[in-house]
C-alpha cells in the first residue's frame, strides 16, 4: 500500500464520519 493510497483512504474515512456523525446525532 502506497503512502498516497493510505492518505486518500483516511481522507475518505474522515469524510464518512463528517457525514455520518451529524446524522447519528440527529436521529438519536
Amino acid at each position: 500500500i502506497g503512502i498516497e493510497t493510505g492518505a486518500s483512504y483516511w481522507h475518505m474515512v474522515d469524510l464518512v464520519w463528517i457525514i455520518l456523525f451529524p446524522l447519528v446525532y440527529i436521529i438519536r
